[in-house]
């Protein structure tokens, strides 16, 4: 797990780019505290800081073929490397997964993509052909992001490294949008800096004098497979089971993030490692029949798990009192924008655990893999995309913005459904078109603000349900038996029957926690920005709409329009960001 930058050119040699790339390298020492390099080869200059997980001298980057021909920065973990190397012809040099990556493309070039077992983001440079290329996995959990313009590519694994090379960034404001009203959906089509990109989730981009291309290299693809349930049941925990094992490679501490959820707990149950829970205050008291994603406290049901597997660790507390501060703290360490209360619990979670490892397993990808979210089951609000977006609520934006931001949002997202060939004549088809949204954009910003969060306390995620071989069965179990009897993840939990206790295998698909007594919180803060607003938040939210909500009673939903909102004004001053 690291961090990868680079900017390459062809009217300049590549030491002229040494201190922008050296900008670049700083601002991703948070992702790799444990070495750095750089490297300047004909118009590419590459950089590097490393979170050593393996071979910690083998295993130093930016890392150049025997030959001088290919050099390769790579972020993240391929877990059957060892496995890959047997069918290459290659003198490896190391016992690092930076090599195979590097051997495999050079003999298969981007079919190498489809045979990598894992997670990453790379470049890779031909110095013969003058040409690079730079891949994302295909659920998109490690991150690039890039900046191409006047025959020059700069790329990073995060936007703020490139941020760091320009004065008072302006904001995109499709994003922008995007975010006050769909944040579950946003910080994955497009940066929310005018002038970056967001390299996809499953695409590859090549850049040679002819220019820039991008391509998709994978994409969601259910293919149903005629199987008794039963049989499929059984094939998905030697799966899971298989999946957790791989994940567990590494030369130093790993942990886990425990929610007592089903996920986390059955990684728990495979992983037995080190167990991290977050808690808030009052969690017991809260009203969860009144939330919509929170549904009941992790906390007895985690301890059940750390108890049952005698898993060490134990509980991260997130004092209220601090809670102001935290918004502050996760809207610069999330260049995205923070979609989710959630997230303070990811920020913290990352940083108690990384005292004491330096590695986590997730329970992220779960869900929306394996049916996981009982809203599928619900045909209104599978009718059509703008639905969720209703029934998740949006921030009232200015007039400016067209008068129904959800309907035009949620035609974008039916769009890009039936580009890929789904529709919505039918609840079995409207049900697969949300599957899809759910894992092409809702998932990659998931496992955006996970990775996100973790690095920025130099620790490691890693995500067993993104395992190649679970990941193809996701695609082959048929909704009918992923959902059987109208239980969301029905053959999921089948298939951890015995292997959890009952109370954990049967409990409700519940968000992780947040404090859910935060209004005055959110209200103070509310009234802060209210008095001095940054330009622009000015320009986007509709503030005389939302100024009631400082005085009054809210609703959950309401309370995360104020979270959006505080976050949003933090973003725009911390980056001294410019209204388009």
């Amino acid at each position: 797990m690291c961090g990868i930058a680079g900017i390459v050119g062809f009217e300049a040699p590549a030491t002229a780019h040494r201190d922008r790339l050296r900008v670049l390298q700083r601002a991703l020492e948070h992702r790799g505290p444990d070495g750095r390099g750089e490297v300047f080869v004909d118009g590419a200059a590459l950089a590097h800081t490393r979170l050593a997980m393996a071979d910690p001298i083998g295993g130093a980057q930016p890392m150049t073929s025997p030959d001088g021909r290919w050099t390769i920065v790579y972020n993240g973990e391929i877990y059957d490397h060892l496995a890959l190397r047997a069918r290459l012809d290659w003198p490896f040099r190391t016992r690092s997964d930076v090599e195979t990556v590097l051997a495999a493309f050079a003999r298969w070039g981007v079919a190498a993509l489809a045979r990598l077992d894992g997670m990453f983001a790379f470049f890779v440079w031909d110095a013969r052909e003058q040409r690079g290329w730079a891949a994302r996995d295909r659920l998109g959990v490690k991150p690039l992001v890039y900046r191409h313009r006047a025959g020059e590519l700069a790329f990073a694994s995060e936007t703020k490294a490139l941020l760091a090379m320009q004065e008072d960034p302006t904001a995109d404001p499709r994003a922008v949008i995007e975010y006050l009203v769909a944040p579950c959906f946003s910080g994955v089509e497009r940066a929310a800096f005018s002038g970056l990109e967001i390299l996809p989730p499953g695409h590859w981009l090549s850049f040679d004098r002819q220019g820039l291309r991008v391509r998709r290299w994978w994409r969601w693809t259910p293919r149903p497979r005629e199987a008794p349930p039963a049989t499929l049941v059984e094939e998905l925990r030697g799966r899971l089971e298989a999946a957790v094992a791989r994940t567990l490679q590494a030369e130093v501490p790993l942990g886990i993030f425990l929610s007592g959820g089903l996920d986390s707990s059955a990684i728990a149950a495979f992983a037995r490692r080190p167990a991290f829970t977050v808690t808030f205050e009052g969690q017991a008291a809260y009203d969860y029949g009144g939330s919509t994603i929170v549904r009941s406290d992790d906390t007895p049901f985690a301890r059940m798990a750390r108890q049952v597997f005698d898993l060490p660790g134990g509980e991260v507390p997130v004092p209220r009192r601090e809670i102001a501060g935290d918004l502050r703290r996760i809207a610069i360490a999330d260049d995205a924008l923070p979609a989710w209360e959630q997230e303070i619990a990811q920020h913290r979670l990352a940083r108690a655990a990384a005292a004491t490892v330096k590695g986590v397993l997730v329970g992220d990808a779960a869900d929306e893999t394996h049916h996981g979210y009982d809203f599928l089951l619900d045909e209104v609000a599978t009718s059509e995309p703008a639905a969720i977006l209703r029934r998740l609520g949006s921030v009232p934006l200015r007039a400016e913005w067209g008068s129904d931001p959800v309907a035009t949002l949620g035609a974008h997202y039916r769009a890009l459904t039936e580009e890929a060939g789904d529709g919505w004549d039918t609840p079995e088809r409207r049900r697969a078109a949300t599957t899809r949204l759910i894992v092409e954009r809702w998932l990659p910003r998931l496992l955006h603000n996970g990775d996100i969060h973790t690095m920025d306390a130099s620790l490691e995620a890693r995500v067993p349900f993104a395992d190649l071989a679970l990941l193809a069965l996701a695609q082959e179990i048929p909704p009918a038996v992923a959902m059987a009897g109208g239980v969301e993840k029905w053959a999921l939990r089948e298939a951890l029957r015995g292997v959890l206790p009952e109370p954990l295998r049967l409990r409700r698909k519940s968000a992780l926690p947040k404090d859910q007594q935060v209004e005055a919180i959110y209200q103070a803060e509310l009234r802060r920005v209210l008095n001095d607003p940054p330009a622009l938040v000015r320009r986007f939210v509709d503030l005389e709409r939302l100024a009631p909500l400082a005085e009054r009673s809210l609703t959950e939903g309401e309370r995360a329009q104020l979270f959006r909102v505080v976050c949003l004004a933090h973003w725009t001053n911390h980056y001294r960001v410019r209204e388009p």
